[in-house]
């Protein structure tokens, strides 16, 4: 029953907004969906195909490294995040529908829900539900500026909002200014902030908060940040650094983030998606 848990009716609504090409996989690796610009990656509709198991949809793309080899299981960043559920990102080419063959960067982000807040007896803890895959091609968005939206504030946010509410992940959204628009339970807990996650935390109180340094010891500029960077470049930014958490302990961390741009290469801001990898 994983294609209707509610966060990935959300991330498939999420995802029908976005310009950029996404698929997103059940336990198995198996895709359960795909949006329209992904498209044109896989050949077919979604509708057309109501799915792929992970070998059918490996042998549509045909994964290989630069000199042509097939990528082994440890190099394919969607097994990396269903097996060892953490985030990987590499530069493959792929051969598609019209047997060209093509460059693209490939995320793949493991989905986790979160237990349920309301369950008195725990018997519903953490879900693994899938990968969140991502594909990026070597061109890159030009238009900085986020579309008007009747509301006020656009859709592909609150979605974002909502998804990231369900998930156990520490996440953080920005919106297209740079400003901090939400923090899930699980990233407050870094903080140390409420649990709604809105309109508690300023980007310089985050900034002053984590205190990011790189792996040398030297202090991350605020504009060198991921988000900053991911929102500012269109593009997807990995990359490890060293924070203080709420308790004062050191925490080495690796940080993916995801440019959120909708229909009509409108630039919405960026997703963070942070993982603790140790302490000292």
């Amino acid at each position: 029953m994983a294609p209707s848990d509610v966060e990935i009716i959300v991330l498939r609504q999420l995802a029908s907004c976005l310009r950029i090409p996404i698929a997103i996989l059940g336990p198995r690796a198996n895709v359960v969906f795909f949006n329209e610009p992904a498209e044109s990656i896989f050949g077919y509709r979604f509708e057309e195909l109501g799915g792929l198991e992970a070998e059918e949809w490996s042998a549509v793309l045909a994964p290989s490294d630069e000199d042509g080899a097939p990528l082994k299981d440890e190099q394919r960043p969607v097994l990396v995040a269903v097996e060892s559920r953490v985030p990987s990102h590499r530069r493959i080419f792929i051969q598609g529908p019209d047997r060209l063959r093509r460059e693209i960067e490939l995320t793949a982000v493991p989905l986790i829900a979160r237990a349920d807040p309301n369950d008195p007896d725990g018997d519903v803890g953490e879900r693994f539900l899938g990968a969140l895959v991502l594909f990026w091609g070597r061109e890159r968005h030009s238009d900085p500026r986020a579309g008007e939206t009747e509301a006020g504030r656009p859709v592909e946010l609150v979605l974002t909002q909502r998804l990231a509410s369900h998930l156990a992940t520490p996440i953080f959204v920005v919106d297209a200014d740079g400003r901090l628009a939400y923090a899930n339970a699980s990233a407050q807990a870094f903080l140390g902030g409420g649990e709604d996650g809105s309109g508690r935390i300023s980007r310089r109180q985050l900034y002053e908060a984590f205190r990011p340094r790189d792996a040398e010891g030297n202090p991350i500029a605020p504009d060198e940040h991921p988000l900053v960077v991911a929102r500012l470049r269109n593009e997807p930014i990995h990359a490890r650094s060293r924070i203080r958490g709420r308790d004062g302990v050191e925490i080495e961390i690796a940080v993916t983030a995801i440019p959120l741009i909708g229909q009509s290469d409108r630039q919405l801001g960026a997703l963070g998606i942070f993982w603790e990898i140790g302490k000292s």
